[in-house]
């Protein structure tokens, strides 16, 4: 049978509809996504535009399913689940075996992402599906066979730290040149990522850290609150790539800009963070060799770059 193109709404439409049924709350459902709260809402809104009527009633701050949304919530997730098992039996055939990994967006976007190449090429019948998102993953009911998360997550886990993270200023090459030696972060602004609460990179916190005072005690405080703010960490990287201003970061997500030189550590001060990223898994789940393989991998990959920085 083949399926009118019309027919179906896109995949992450009904990914956010399930989402949003689940919390009851698009920005909720927007964090367990990894996505905004806008990008949600406009997906919700793509469905209705679909369907012709409304699957859910707006009463902030939370929603509730209408009688069509009831309707339809059973057989979405019963036709995803579907699919979902399907692709894994395909991914599982021909001696193929998957791991599932679930770690932060940018952690996926900046560090996991660009390395995994090297692990296909040593582990060529293991395939890996990453899913990005800031929601822990239920490792029990197997949402995931590893995460990485900033901590160790509960005591029954079995979580290996995969370094030791330094909270810094970045900017290009070309911006630090024409830094002056006083008041050298008047120049730019101090980017902004919207995810700043779940990377716990914040700009006020880390100068409190570092100096005891708030941010607004600065010169160039006051125009914090208008400095750019981008909803991917990766877009703001780009930014700062492009001398638009400077980034608060972790050590491992910029790991590959600064050994390329794509990015510098414009000022000496740094802060040893307070959480750093682990490869957290089941006990259990180590006894399969694939989860084994790339759980000593992603290890290995992490005190290599340590030696860089």
């Amino acid at each position: 049978m083949i399926v009118p193109t019309n027919a179906i709404p896109p995949l992450q439409c009904l990914r956010a509809f399930l989402a949003v049924a689940q919390f009851g709350n698009f920005t909720r459902a927007a964090e367990a996504l990894g996505l905004t709260q806008t990008a949600v809402s406009h997906q919700i809104s793509q469905l209705e535009t679909h369907i012709g009527a409304p699957v859910f009633a707006r009463n902030r701050p939370n929603v509730q399913l209408t009688d069509l949304g009831r309707k339809l919530l059973p057989r979405v997730e019963s036709g995803l689940n579907d699919v979902w098992e399907a692709f894994k039996e395909v991914q599982n055939s021909d001696n193929t075996q998957l791991v599932v990994v679930s770690a932060s967006p940018e952690f996926c976007t900046q560090w996991l992402a660009p390395r995994l190449e090297k692990f296909f090429n040593l582990f060529p019948s293991i395939s890996v599906s990453m899913v990005p998102e800031y929601r822990r993953a239920d490792l029990d009911t197997g949402e995931a066979n590893a995460a990485i998360w900033l901590g160790a997550g509960d005591k029954d886990l079995s979580a290996t730290r995969l370094g030791v993270e330094q909270e810094f200023a970045v900017c290009s090459p070309e911006l630090a040149l024409k830094l002056p030696k006083w008041s050298a972060m008047s120049v730019a602004p101090l980017l902004q990522y919207a995810g700043a609460r779940h990377t716990v990179l914040d700009w006020e916190r880390w100068f409190q850290q570092l100096y005891g005072v708030a941010l607004s005690e600065y010169e160039f405080g006051s125009k914090y609150e208008y400095a750019p703010v981008f909803d991917k960490f990766s877009d703001m990287i780009t930014a700062c790539k492009r001398s638009e201003g400077f980034a608060l970061v972790r050590s491992s997500l910029v790991a590959d800009e600064l050994s390329t030189g794509q990015l510098v550590r414009c000022f000496d001060e740094s802060v040893t963070s307070d959480l750093h990223y682990h490869i957290v898994t089941l006990p259990k789940a180590l006894s399969r060799p694939e989860v084994e393989q790339f759980r000593q991998w992603i290890e290995a990959e992490a005190a290599a770059g340590e030696t860089v920085l």
